[in-house]
């Protein structure tokens, strides 16, 4: 009987974890739905215009990726988290 008191005690202690990694708990947060990452946000900045990617920090809808063109300029791609 004590052993199942220990068992009921650890999963009540633990379930808010489990339920967290249920609901995608490494997933970002904030405004960066649909399970985008800062690296595949920053890959499609990369590719849309062919420069090398500078930053990546989160934004209210996705991504804002700072990018270095070939010419030589710093652009802000923005990258939508949907």
């Amino acid at each position: 009987m004590r052993l199942t008191n220990v068992l009921l005690a650890l999963l009540l202690l633990t379930g808010p974890v489990w339920a967290e990694r249920g609901r995608g708990g490494d997933a970002p947060r904030g405004g960066q739905g649909g399970g985008l990452t800062p690296a595949q946000a920053g890959e499609m900045a990369r590719r849309q215009t062919g420069g090398r990617v500078l930053a990546v920090t989160p934004s209210n809808d996705g991504y804002r990726v700072k990018v270095l063109t070939p010419n030589g300029e710093v652009r802000y791609v923005l990258i939508s988290g949907r």
